[in-house]
């Protein structure tokens, strides 16, 4: 059966897109700028509130009754979305871009609704030609801004972009520039949450990589709970080492009295078979990696310097030769209740080369890549081997604490990274806003280039920015990208479809109690009603007797 709709046609839509869009620009403005404010929000599952002075969350929780308006609000958050997705900042700037330009456009579609005929800076035409105009002169204010950008030349640079990120300049935000620039622009930074009250950063050398420790047996350091081996062999594959025989096979062409194992699983009997043959002077070390993904697993080949016995290539491990193996100089695998990648040091393909040749491949892939979630991939596969990442344990006194500090955190992380890669401009929407006034009055983004600025002093009541705040360029130039191209899209709607309201969780059953109730009055009405009639026809039945006798006769 098809789903219920309703339509929405005329000047109406035009109203729904503009309480749609305010509906997402004005909490998401109250968040921006140095001394702003923050939003307290709900979380599903029973998660608990939490405090929050991000752009991008205050929106994705906005959610408004009428389905016209939701369905606007929903696709202005889109852009808010891509630029999160792209460059993890800059998300209350595509907002307040994106509303200043609405206003803007919203204001000249009013003038002249029938048809949406206006004038244009290109000239006298309808939406499309307007469309055709922003995204004209977004192309040119986003060459600008590329060529406003400055490198980051110092770990300073980057301490200036982390502060302003994080809100503060702290021992926190000093960390976080100092870890981004060990990294690199190929390394890669994981935030994750901490246990002792506090931020903590570890920068780690080496191939990174998500893995299992097969049990206890294998524990070397017990203090840490991890598996530890040096300067030995290393075999790889997707096989399964489910078949004693197989593995009997597979070890029988090493030629050391250790090896290290890689592979999805392990059969119990395979890993007692391991442990047995430490008796005979052998020491066999199993790694499990069911998550790993056939390229991945090609990756750490290349890293090792192994051949990768693929099954999926036709690859047996009958054919196995002791040249398969590669080496590592040491390899720790944590427990895996602590969620902390496997690390490898010194593979022998790092040492080689061919780690640095397989990188320039994978970069090139990027290059080509349009998908963000696939870039992303990509450089993550790139920051395994890159033999340089970090780990940031975020912690905090509560969890109503620490939940929005991991969140600043991620951003600070994206900010830096992104600064690292194509630079810096200034700060604070100056960037924007010197753009601004270096075009002409009729231009039709130069009032949305105000914007970010402007809510700034709003925010502060009046602040001067000074040249120690800088910004991200990737973050500006990705704000004007999306703000323009939702906006753009948003100006030819003519017609909305919308599903109606359905019934939340509960309301159902809310309907029924409320139902019950009302029925449950009209009962016990109905029957103090009946009761009062029988008592009267008693009264004009009484006759002789008393009304003590007729209580007593009823009683009876």
């Amino acid at each position: 059966m098809d789903k219920p709709t309703l339509v929405l046609q005329g000047k109406d839509v035009l109203e729904a897109i503009n309480k749609g869009v305010e509906a997402i620009v004005k909490p998401v403005a109250g968040t921006y700028g140095p001394d702003a404010g923050t939003t307290l929000m709900y979380r599903s599952y029973n998660r608990g509130p939490r405090c929050v002075d991000d752009g991008y969350y205050t929106a994705e929780v906005i959610e408004p009754k009428n389905p016209f308006v939701r369905l606007a609000s929903g696709f202005f958050k889109e852009g808010i979305k891509r630029t999160n997705e792209k460059v993890g900042d800059g998300t209350s700037t595509t907002a307040l871009v994106g509303g200043a330009l609405w206003n803007k456009v919203y204001r000249m579609l009013l003038g002249k609704i029938q048809g949406y005929q206006t004038k244009t800076s290109t000239g006298n035409g309808g939406v499309m030609e307007i469309k055709r105009d922003i995204l004209k002169k977004a192309g040119e204010v986003k060459e600008l801004i590329r060529k406003a950008a400055k490198p980051v030349k110092t770990q300073a640079d980057l301490e200036r972009i982390s502060a302003i990120s994080l809100g503060e300049e702290n021992e926190t935000s000093k960390k976080i520039a100092q870890m981004t620039w060990e990294v690199g622009n190929n390394g890669f930074i994981d935030v994750v949450e901490g246990y002792k009250g506090e931020v903590e950063t570890e920068v780690i050398k080496g191939a990174r990589f998500p893995a299992k420790m097969c049990g206890k047996a294998f524990v070397n350091k017990p203090e840490k709970y991890e598996m530890v081996v040096e300067e030995c062999p290393v075999f790889i594959t997707n096989h399964k080492m489910d078949s004693e025989m197989m593995m009997k096979i597979v070890v029988s062409k090493c030629e050391s009295a250790k090896a290290i194992f890689i592979a999805p699983d392990f059969s119990p009997q395979v890993l007692v078979n391991m442990v047995m043959a430490r008796q005979n002077g052998a020491f066999l070390w199993p790694v499990k990696v069911p998550s790993l993904r056939t390229e991945e697993l090609d990756d750490l080949a290349t890293f090792f310097g192994a051949k990768f016995i693929n099954k999926d290539a036709g690859m047996k491990l009958q054919s196995v030769v002791w040249t398969d193996y590669g080496a590592i100089d040491k390899l720790i695998v944590k427990d895996s209740e602590s969620k902390e990648d496997a690390v490898a040091i010194g593979g022998k393909g790092e040492k080689n080369g061919d780690v640095a040749a397989k990188i320039e491949i994978l970069q090139a892939q990027m290059a080509e890549t349009k998908e963000d979630k696939f870039k992303k991939l990509l450089q993550r596969r790139i920051a395994s081997m890159a033999s340089s990442g970090g780990v940031i344990r975020v912690g905090a006194s509560t969890d109503a604490e620490s939940l929005p500090l991991k969140l600043k955190v991620e951003d600070c992380v994206y900010a830096c990274k992104a600064a690292l890669k194509s630079g810096y401009v200034k700060g604070g929407g100056l960037c924007l806003k010197e753009i601004a006034e270096g075009l002409d009055d009729e231009h039709i983004l130069r009032e949305a280039l105000l914007a970010s600025h402007k809510q700034i002093q709003e925010n502060t009541g009046g602040i001067v920015i000074g040249k120690d705040v800088i910004d991200p360029a990737d973050a500006v130039y990705y704000a004007v990208e999306h703000a323009t191209s939702v906006v753009s899209s948003l100006i030819t709607v003519k017609t909305m479809v919308a599903e109606p309201n359905e019934m939340q969780n509960g309301e159902g059953d809310m309907a029924i109690a409320s139902a019950l109730k009302e029925n449950t009055k009209y009962l016990m009405k109905k029957d103090g009603v009946w009761k009062e009639n029988e008592d009267e026809v008693a009264r004009d039945n009484l006759g002789g007797m008393t009304e003590d006798e007729f209580i007593r006769t009823n009683n009876d």
